[in-house]
């Protein structure tokens, strides 16, 4: 009901006792309205329970009969339902309109008793209507976003429930853009016959609405002879935004029962009334005493129900009064220097004795009304001790500017001894001295000379004995250069002198590392690498310091390697793999002696000697340090392999024969068909044939020889026996022998002239007669021959026959 139960209180800590007013609705019967403005506070425009009320978002109609949740008093009569219409009008006539055409044309104020209902061609405005507002809108149009919605809800408990109709966002007939839409609500509140009207938006109405934007916001009654509506709203052309009106029921007799206020819940005092019109009674509770430092109360209004008197319905608020020791008044002085905490603050109050006092919120407190305080702003606070009635008052702590200084330099040289500073001071409370001695002493002058390279802290003080510091870096001019020049080179066993560029005033002077330098210590040492190195040099002028770093290159003497000694086969080829390391560019390379060595300028190179050989390679350089430099290998020549097949010899047709070669330690014989082995050295063949057998030997290097042997195959075992030869020189047929198969001993072989002379004799395997007799050629002729033997049986074989020897 709007209970109004004033605003909060303050009143002395000395006063024991107040009057207290407060502003309730002046509830009457409904014969009779008045309208009011209230503010804007609606209930929600959409509720995910609201009811959508038929017909369902169509132009022009009545709903169905909606039930009310409670009786309404609305002028003299008590109503159970009403039906809503979609262009925003409410009627408690609910049979005659339900379902019924809803007018649109609005061309009159009212009250208005002309038309008739479910009629679209005349002006009709219902009976008991509240319209809020009635003007021609569209809830069939689809707009983006797609959101509007008409509903009911009903809110609270009984008896203080509220009926509540919703339209949002609905379009004017003819306006289908977003911008002409209307958002209101309709409230009806139970047992007093008040309704409050909210309006969101409400505009005029575009160019193609009708009834030219005119719309109604007010009442009229069930006999259509009384109305009441806010000035400029019955029948006009008018918009709205966040508007709300409350109609208050006006009638002859008062609904207000009583005014009461309660302290901790208990019933302290009963109001008397004035009105104040507008809808509102002022309640007075006089001699309200209250001996405590704050209290909150409540005021409740309770009303008789307009349909029912027996019932009571109450509205309530609360107040807070307060006790307060005020005036309370502060002396104080301000801080002398930025951050420091030498502000004072004295505290004076209505009362002299039995007070405390505090400046942090009341979260400490003193007797003593001195403070010392850092500059701020300050809640000072006085109160009674032992109670909360107290006072405060706001004062300000002032303070200085913040003494500020900053410093700038010019730079030193290398000798450190040159250096300025100049510092530039500002705020706090002038004059200004400086040291830079810490405080030790002062002096009026803000420049400082003579001073060395490095962080410089200046104490500056104003005219009040604040102070701060500033500190500023005196820079170094370093102008120190060193250079060392360009890498330079030398040959291996050579020396160098190092010559740095530097400044004259340069005097220390340290070389790393030391390695084959004469001197470390000086400018110009000499240096002896054996190798490539980089020298650094720090140099030293004063606090100036500068490295550099040289590279001395050294160009190696070549390491010439003439390969390893090697042996190689009899005549055979020596492969000479020479080589040159240690080299710091291109060398020639030349072998000796030349002969028979291809190519002779080449490390690597093959070389064919007759004999046992060393050779010698010579490398020279070809970056100009005359390097000549040489290495030699023994190149060793075997002996030939004495590769041995075994003498010509005969074998017996197919038995095994035993071939006996030597001379190596490797032996291949082929052909390999008919051997047993073809790799052993001494195999077994088994012929059939005569065979000439060719075997290589290889010796414990690898050098290979050849040796051939011809077997002949006899049957046997037995003697074969030429019947003639000639010893002649010829070459062929020069010796007389038998040809031993399977013969394992030869006794003896004679031969025997026509005289029984014997001319040759031996035992000796395949030895023959070479047609001499007594170191003279024997005489052409016929000659007898005897043998004697063994075969490999160990049979005796004896056999005898002539031959003749030819010329």
């Amino acid at each position: 009901f709007n209970i109004f139960a004033g605003n909060d209180t303050t009143i002395s800590c000395l006063q024991p006792c107040l009057d207290l007013k407060a502003k309730v609705p002046d509830v009457k019967s409904t014969d009779d309205y008045q309208v009011i403005p209230i503010p804007y506070a609606p209930y929600p425009y959409t509720n995910p329970t609201g009811v959508v009320f038929d017909p369902f978002y169509q132009d022009d109609l009545y709903s169905d009969v909606i039930n009310l949740p409670f009786k309404f008093c609305f002028y003299g009569q008590v109503y159970t339902s009403c039906v809503v219409g979609t262009n925003g009008i409410l009627t408690f006539d609910a049979q005659t309109n339900k379902n019924t055409y809803n007018a649109y044309l609005i061309d009159r104020p009212i009250p208005y008793a002309g038309g008739s209902p479910n009629n679209g061609s005349v002006v009709y405005y219902p009976k008991a209507s509240i319209m809020g507002p009635y003007h021609d809108i569209d809830p069939e149009l689809l707009l983006q976003p797609y959101n509007r919605k008409m509903e009911y809800i009903i809110q609270g408990v009984a008896p203080c429930r509220k009926f509540i109709v919703n339209f949002f966002r609905i379009p004017y007939y003819g306006c289908a853009d977003s911008v002409n839409t209307t958002t209101q609500q309709m409230v009806l509140y139970e047992g007093t016959g008040i309704i409050d009207i909210f309006i969101d938006s409400k505009p005029i109405a575009c160019a193609g609405s009708t009834n030219g934007g005119h719309a109604i916001l007010g009442i009229q009654n069930w006999g259509q002879d009384k109305q009441v509506s806010p000035v400029g709203r019955n029948y006009a052309v008018w918009s709205s935004l966040k508007e709300a009106w409350r109609f208050v029921p006006n009638g002859g007799s008062s609904l207000l029962n009583r005014v009461e206020l309660y302290k901790n819940g208990a019933l302290i005092s009963t109001a008397t009334t004035t009105p104040l019109g507008n809808g509102q009674l002022e309640a007075l509770f006089t001699n309200v005493c209250q001996p405590e430092d704050s209290m909150s109360y409540a005021v409740k209004a309770f009303y008789q129900k307009c349909d029912d008197p027996a019932i009571e319905t109450e509205g309530s608020d609360t107040m807070i009064v307060y006790k307060t020791l005020n005036p309370v008044s502060v002396n104080s002085t301000d801080v002398k220097c930025f951050g420091a905490s030498t502000g004072t603050i004295t505290v004076t109050s209505p009362l002299a004795a039995n007070v405390e006092y505090s400046i942090n919120g009341g979260t400490s407190w003193q007797s003593s009304p001195a403070f010392t305080v850092p500059a701020g702003n300050y809640i000072v606070q006085a109160r009674v001790i032992g109670s909360l009635c107290g006072g405060a008052t706001n004062t300000v702590i002032n303070e200085p500017t913040q003494l500020t200084a900053s410093a700038s330099t010019t730079v030193s040289t290398c000798a450190n001894n040159d250096g300025t500073l100049t510092v530039t001071a500002g705020g706090a409370t002038p004059a200004y001295e400086y040291s830079i001695d810490a405080g030790v002493t002062y002096v009026p002058t803000n420049i400082f000379t003579g001073l060395s390279v490095g962080s410089h802290t200046i104490t500056i003080r104003d005219a009040n004995g604040c102070t701060t510091t500033t500190s500023s870096v005196v820079g170094l001019n370093d102008t120190m250069r060193l250079e060392l020049g360009p890498d330079s080179t030398i040959c291996f066993g050579s020396s160098i002198t190092l010559l740095p560029q530097t400044n004259d005033l340069t005097d220390t002077f340290k070389w790393t590392p030391s390695t084959r330098l004469n001197f470390d210590t000086v400018k110009n040492p000499v240096a002896s690498p054996l190798d490539t190195i980089k020298y650094y040099l720090t140099a030293k002028w004063g606090v100036c310091q500068r490295k550099d770093s040289i590279i001395i290159n050294v160009k190696h003497k070549p390491r010439p390697f003439a390969g390893n000694d090697t042996v190689i086969c009899y005549k055979g080829l020596a492969f000479l793999n020479g080589s040159a390391s240690n080299l710091s560019g291109t060398v020639n390379f030349a072998w000796s002696p030349t002969t028979n060595v291809l190519p002779p300028n080449f490390p690597i190179a093959i070389a064919k000697p007759d004999t046992t050989q060393m050779y010698i390679l010579t490398v020279t350089d070809n970056y100009g340090c005359n390097f000549s430099v040489s290495d030699s290998v023994l190149v060793t020549m075997e002996a030939p392999v004495p590769a041995y097949a075994g003498n010509d010899t005969n074998a017996i047709l197919g038995v095994p024969h035993q071939l006996l070669g030597s001379g190596g330690t490797g032996y291949v014989w082929s052909p390999s068909v008919n051997l047993n082995n073809p790799f052993a050295q001494n195999p077994l063949a088994t012929l059939y044939n005569d065979t000439y057998f060719r075997l290589r030997v290889t010796d414990a290097i690898g050098c290979i020889a050849y040796d051939d042997v011809v077997i002949k195959v006899y049957a046997g075992p037995t003697y074969y026996v030429p019947n003639a030869f000639s010893p002649n020189g010829d070459g062929m047929n020069e010796i007389f022998r038998p040809i031993p198969v399977g013969i394992s001993q030869t006794d003896y072989f004679m031969v025997f002239n026509r005289l029984g002379e014997l001319v040759y004799q031996t035992n000796q395997w395949l030895k023959g007669w070479d047609g001499k007799f007594k170191g003279k050629d024997a005489a052409s002729g016929v000659y007898v021959w005897i043998v004697k033997g063994k075969d490999k049986y160990g049979k005796v074989v004896e056999m005898k026959g002539t031959v003749t020897l030819v010329r």
